[in-house]
């Protein structure tokens, strides 16, 4: 490979790790067909890493759901896991990237995702990046996974503060913002210590309720 090459790379490089997500998500839209529909493996290949952001929202979004957080901690498992391995977007089941979403489906998303994120773009920006370089990406991922274990604890309040740090990494992976991976951390380790608190009380309620029983 010869150095125009290499350069070329390397140019494309940072720019997919620099460019603003509100942008990325603008050129997806543009280079949409006109009508029809797209295969959801394709859009996830076409975000790559920011992909990860996308799941973490929506499935800290789920997480806060009564019902349904235990399943959201479950599926969280995979791309936790995945970003351990130094995946570089998330691998999906292939019936989920099989499956088709409409053109005009994603066109009325992003209208009304887009404007969204440019007002959020002013304050989370690419910013120490030291915080989102390798191998920061895998120790979010086992990060995660702890989180994935918070939230489906069957105990009360026990998934919102996993849900917040699950926000503050998919802010981070969005745009390398590395303020929010450093606020992501703290917020998961204040959830760690509230789960592992409350799984000790109710240990001790269940040994006094068994003391009480004999």
């Amino acid at each position: 490979m010869d150095s125009s090459s290499t350069s070329g790379f390397k140019r494309n490089h940072t720019s997919e790790q620099t460019e603003r997500t509100s942008r990325v998500l603008i050129e997806l839209l543009e280079g949409l067909p006109e009508a029809g529909d797209l295969r959801i493996g394709k859009i996830v290949y076409q975000l790559r890493r920011r992909s990860f952001g996308g799941i973490f929202l929506l499935l800290a979004a789920l997480a806060v759901l009564p019902g349904i957080s235990f399943f959201a901690g479950l599926a969280l498992v995979v791309p936790g896991v995945q970003l351990v391995l130094g995946f570089r977007a998330p691998l999906l089941p292939r019936f989920i990237r099989r499956r088709r979403v409409r053109v005009s489906a994603i066109r009325t998303l992003g209208r009304w995702t887009i404007p969204w994120l440019e007002k959020l773009e002013r304050y989370v920006k690419p910013r120490w990046l030291t915080l989102t370089d390798p191998p920061l990406p895998r120790i979010i991922g086992l990060v995660v996974l702890v989180m994935a274990l918070t939230i489906m604890l069957p105990l009360p309040l026990s998934n919102f503060m996993p849900a917040f740090a699950l926000v503050c990494f998919a802010f981070a992976i969005f745009e390398r913002d590395g303020l929010m991976t450093f606020i992501g951390f703290l917020l998961a380790g204040i959830a760690f210590v509230f789960g592992a608190t409350l799984v000790y009380l109710a240990l001790e309620v269940l040994i006094l309720l068994a003391e009480q029983l004999d």
